[in-house]
């Protein structure tokens, strides 16, 4: 079944996530899912995981101060940080489909080891590290990423650290003692805390970095050869687009989603 490639222009990070959302849910609920991987950037931000607490993450006067954006997405996992020198990528595919293993653990090294073995290609060394579910290059973490197994559907979602502002990153995901203490939610105070780790840019560690389109074209060929598809231009579909602005609405723009709630 040919794949559907979705290249976005947005760089609002609670579009985008919202997006991520809808794709995967409207995908669940189709007799004839359809495979897509979608590419994205977004401004100055902090994505936390569903099960996290903000205040043990983020440096909250710091991306005041510096308007970096945080939000929440709806998939678990860690921290991470985004700005114009990642490049995030979204794959959502059908569980039926005889080459997707069955197991999370197993989706990852599939999926993320496809984008390291992409990476490969360029002249890039890049390993999958199936410890941390991540790529690395010398030891040191590109990646983040977060997925979703419900109702038939496999959904990944990562971003490479291409030549993102590490000092930003170092800052904006340095937590201090004396902020606001949020819970995630009014019946939840437990929090999922982020593995700490050393990351590193793909530019700082290749002489000649490639361009954005040129990783996009790697991956997009590695899945192509994994899959035994071929991925073409696609668009998102009105329902969607519709779901997404709902998510966007009672969710993505609500700090109550993205914060939490105030401890008291």
């Amino acid at each position: 079944m040919t794949w559907r490639l979705i290249d976005e222009d947005s760089t609002d990070v609670y579009l985008n996530l919202a997006l991520d959302e809808a794709i995967a849910r409207v995908t669940a609920t189709q007799e004839n899912k359809l495979n897509s991987i979608r590419f994205w950037r977004s401004k100055r931000a902090v994505v936390i995981g569903r099960f996290q607490c903000v205040h043990k993450e983020t440096n909250l006067s710091f991306c005041r101060e510096n308007s970096i954006a945080i939000a929440r997405r709806f998939t678990g996992g860690g921290a991470v940080y985004h700005d114009s020198g990642n490049l995030n990528f979204s794959i959502c595919t059908d569980r039926t489909e005889e080459y997707i293993p069955r197991t999370l653990k197993e989706i990852y090294e599939f999926f993320i080891g496809g984008v390291a073995d992409a990476l490969q290609t360029l002249q890039i060394p890049a390993r999958f590290d199936p410890e941390r579910s991540c790529i690395r290059i010398n030891d040191m973490k590109i990646t983040g990423t977060a997925g979703w197994l419900k109702r038939g559907v496999a959904f990944l979602h990562g971003t490479l650290l291409i030549n993102c502002e590490l000092s930003m990153l170092r800052q904006s995901l340095s937590p201090t003692r004396e902020q606001p203490v949020f819970l995630r939610d009014r019946t939840r105070v437990r929090c999922m805390e982020s593995k700490r780790d050393i990351v590193t840019n793909i530019s700082d560690q290749v002489k000649n970095c490639p361009t954005n389109d040129a990783i996009k074209n790697a991956i997009i060929r590695s899945f192509e050869k994994m899959s035994g598809n071929s991925i073409e231009p696609g668009e998102v579909s009105v329902e969607e687009r519709d779901t997404a602005q709902v998510l966007y609405q009672s969710r993505y723009s609500k700090s109550e989603w993205n914060l939490g709630t105030p401890a008291r």
